[in-house]
């Protein structure tokens, strides 16, 4: 029977990585229990504005067809759960509460509209442990463990345009060493490649953004939208060590899929229209922007561009932005913005007129009584003042965070919506490497 396996929460702050855990699994569901992968893993994001999550935030589902029912699928996987988090990544010792959900395919069909208005609640909202089993129960999927019950539920309705994450990883004995990669490796597949690749490279700070950081598995990862780029930049990055092995992931990041679905409430993603009532800079850089609607915007030094665009904005300009909604002690709720569009600049302001006869500033006389040259006394009938053009150093547009969130869209970037050929040659790829992956 086919079925499909959400899992979630099995890396710690110290080690593992829930990526790490899923190709580990689907090695020894190959080797020991003969399941044939269906589709590539995916890598889910979720509510990226989730404060005890990690900065990742994110689970994983398996399409697999296995010979058994469901219990027992949901047993094996979550048999292994507990070994990776007992030897590998000690989760349970740092708060972490591993999940693992399996589900049958016509299960999946059957309830696919409830399933995925499950997983955009999970991208953009705050969803209660207790909610996520009560949907297991009515869509009869099969659940083992604590809160990452949620995620994985999450990851079994994910549907829509999607990117590619290509994932090496570290042999065990080089998890606590500094991560070494050839800047001019990275560089290259930008150049080769861009923009089916892309947020590689930081050319500001001049550092590759693709290593992973702390004790977990992750060497590097390359995100982008075509399989055989990916295999290509894997033969050009240079690293300083050997790596154990790797993967290909779909995933929704750099799918904007968080805007998919709106609130003004704390930890959920907003996009609305205003218009600027006050900027101010504070100490550091950070940009505060007050909205004559009532809202406390945050634009962060970090954003770079966006940060330097608005530093450029004055009262009286329209914009449409795109954020995410925090508590604030001193503020109540904040704004922490990713992307704005200027809609309308106040480029215009009301001046008295100038002379005719000398060029001079003139002054007005009295409302509806024209206008009186300061210096030659020349007396002017116009009865309104005159529009003069300020120029800005802005335009009409997007402006748009330098870093990236995992599920934000950058504006050059088209997300896949099918891709059979290359994922087929893949997923043989795949099968080999998990049957030859040393355990």
């Amino acid at each position: 029977m086919k079925y499909l396996i959400g899992i979630d929460d099995h890396d710690s702050y110290k080690l593992g990585c829930t990526t790490h855990f899923s190709i580990i699994l689907l090695s020894r569901l190959i080797k020991y229990h003969s399941i044939k992968i269906l589709d590539l893993p995916y890598l889910v994001r979720l509510n990226p504005n989730i404060p005890w999550k990690t900065r990742g935030n994110a689970s994983i589902r398996l399409a697999v067809e296995f010979n058994g029912d469901k219990k027992e699928l949901a047993d094996i996987v979550f048999s292994y759960s507990m070994e990776y988090i007992k030897n590998v990544s000690f989760a349970t010792d740092f708060g972490r509460k591993p999940g693992v959900a399996v589900i049958a395919y016509e299960d999946l069909q059957r309830y696919e509209a409830l399933l995925n208005n499950f997983y955009i609640k999970a991208v953009s909202d705050v969803i209660p442990l207790d909610y996520a089993k009560r949907i297991a129960e009515k869509v009869n999927i099969e659940i083992r463990g604590d809160r990452g019950i949620i995620g994985s539920v999450a990851a079994l309705g994910v549907h829509g345009n999607y990117t590619y994450e290509l994932i090496t990883y570290r042999k065990r004995e080089n998890w606590l060493r500094k991560r070494e990669i050839d800047d001019n490796s990275v560089r290259e597949i930008d150049d080769k490649f861009f923009p089916m690749t892309f947020a590689n490279y930081d050319y500001i700070k001049k550092k590759p953004v693709i290593l992973s950081h702390g004790n977990d598995p992750v060497l590097y990862g390359i995100r982008g939208t075509s399989i055989n780029v990916l295999l290509r930049a894997l033969k050009i990055i240079k690293v300083n060590e050997d790596i154990d092995f790797f993967a290909i992931f779909k995933s929704n990041q750099g799918t904007d899929i968080h805007f998919k679905r709106l609130s003004e409430h704390f930890y959920q993603q907003i996009k609305k229209i205003i218009n600027i009532d006050q900027i101010s800079i504070i100490q550091g850089g950070d940009v505060i922007i007050k909205s004559a609607e009532g809202d406390t915007i945050f634009v962060y030094k970090e954003t770079g561009e966006l940060n330097q665009a608005a530093k450029e904005l004055k009262r009286g300009d329209k914009l449409e932005i795109y954020g995410s909604v925090k508590p604030s002690i001193k503020y109540k709720k904040v704004i922490e913005l990713e992307r704005f569009k200027i809609i309308e600049l106040n480029d215009k302001i009301y001046a008295n007129p100038i002379c005719p006869k000398c060029g001079k500033s003139m002054e007005s006389i009295g409302k509806g009584k024209g206008f009186r040259c300061k210096k030659c006394r020349y007396i002017s009938n116009l009865q309104e003042k005159v529009i003069k053009m300020i120029p800005r150093t802005l335009s009409l547009g997007v402006y748009q965070s330098r870093y990236y969130r995992h599920l934000t869209r950058p504006l050059f970037l088209e997300p896949i919506s099918e891709n059979i050929d290359e994922e087929i040659q893949y997923i043989s790829i795949l099968e080999k490497l998990c049957r030859e992956l040393s355990l």
